[in-house]
């Protein structure tokens, strides 16, 4: 997305109105970015005043595509351009012609490693993640698409494009029908079964109650800001370890009271407080926490679930703690967690590969003592639990 607005006469009083038009994939990564700009924009700005949001489905039935390649300097006649003013030149010169949108092109990781740009072909902690990954910028000539409205535009777009050097046409206009992203994501997207007992489903897929099988618990999730859909296998691993402790426990957690730290989703909440518990569900992101108040409301037990950005006060009154984050904040929070478990607590800590496993081990072992832990494994991902009984 590229936006922006400045207004650069200070001395202007009254209402200035700012259109920032947003193309998304689908209805609901809309809503996100919605959420997000009115919570950005309002923090940021003291004088927004208000924040109107007008969502119209766009485009057309079919759209023009126009395929370049781009060198890193490019001239617009005595203009001298590096790669992303051209992009902004693009748009200042092309909004009239119809002018979607530009994709500034992809660099996937693993092209990144063979040519040379990157050091890994992927990384799984997003904390020891390369700063700057700007593998589009470092390419000598990147492919990029221009998005038109209709054929005229585009084929009028090409004489523009004659006078630039640093430039080829690769292909275009061509003819493309619109896809609609929405529908096929949700098709596509179905939910998951997890074990011992667990059903997850978007809101858009019917299932009947009495179509579960006995002792199934269905869970529904609105995909969001939130991280947990029941898909990833991380929280797979904390369903599966909450759901053997009810079981264990007689197939309840009547009265049991439950710490959900890194909430994301709230699916680890809910899970929890559908089988009867309390819970106090950590989160700092606030539109995951949006997310997860929707999907507690879907789930009818948000009287049951108690959303906060902070634990201020750890106290050892949860006979289940459970932890699906990143491994420095496992290790950062781990005196946080450990105290916040109670005398005969289940421990469960998850978002770990297995060379995260001894250092996370070694951290929690000098709170925790001689109690071993397990160490649950599903693909690449890992989970430990401590069980204090």
């Amino acid at each position: 997305i590229r936006a922006a607005a400045a207004v650069e006469d200070e001395r202007q009083e009254g209402v200035i109105e700012v259109i920032l038009e947003v193309m998304a994939a689908n209805s609901l990564r809309l809503r996100g970015l919605h959420r997000l700009l009115k919570h950005q924009i309002g923090a940021a700005n003291p004088v927004v005043e208000s924040l109107a949001v007008k969502v119209v489905k766009v485009p057309p039935s079919f759209y023009y595509l126009v395929s370049l390649k781009v060198s890193k300097q490019l001239s617009v006649g005595k203009k001298k351009l590096d790669r992303e003013n051209f992009y902004a030149w693009l748009w200042a010169s092309l909004n009239s012609e119809g002018l979607l949108g530009i994709h500034e092109g992809t660099v996937l990781s693993e092209e990144a490693e063979k040519s040379g740009i990157s050091r890994d072909s992927w990384t799984v902690d997003s904390a020891e993640a390369p700063r700057e990954r700007d593998w589009v910028e470092d390419e000598s000539l990147s492919s990029a698409e221009l998005y038109f409205a209709s054929e005229k535009g585009a084929v009028k777009t090409l004489d523009v494009l004659k006078n630039v050097k640093g430039l080829i046409l690769v292909a275009g206009p061509v003819e493309v029908a619109n896809q609609d992203w929405d529908a096929d994501w949700k098709a596509s997207f179905r939910g998951a079964r997890v074990e011992p007992f667990w059903v997850v489903r978007p809101p858009w897929v019917s299932i009947d109650e009495e179509s579960l099988e006995s002792g199934e618990k269905l869970i529904r999730i609105n995909p969001g800001a939130g991280f947990g859909t029941g898909t990833h296998e991380t929280t797979q691993l904390c369903l599966k370890e909450i759901g053997q402790e009810a079981l264990r426990l007689g197939g309840t957690l009547e009265d049991v009271r439950v710490l959900d730290f890194g909430s994301g989703s709230g699916i680890l909440s809910i899970a929890a407080a559908l089988l009867g518990a309390k819970v106090d569900a950590v989160e700092i992101d606030s539109l995951a926490i949006a997310n997860a108040e929707e999907n507690a409301s879907l789930n009818s037990v948000s009287e049951n679930v108690f959303f906060t950005k902070h634990l201020s006060i750890a106290e050892p009154i949860n006979e289940i703690v459970v932890a699906n984050i990143l491994r420095p904040v496992l290790i950062d929070n781990a005196a946080l967690l450990v105290s916040s478990l109670s005398s005969q607590g289940l421990l469960i800590l998850s978002g770990l590969t297995q060379s995260d496993i001894d250092e996370v081990i070694r951290e929690y072992s000098k709170l925790l003592g001689e109690l071993e832990p397990e160490i649950h494994l599903l693909g690449e991902w890992r989970a430990l639990t401590w069980h204090k009984l």
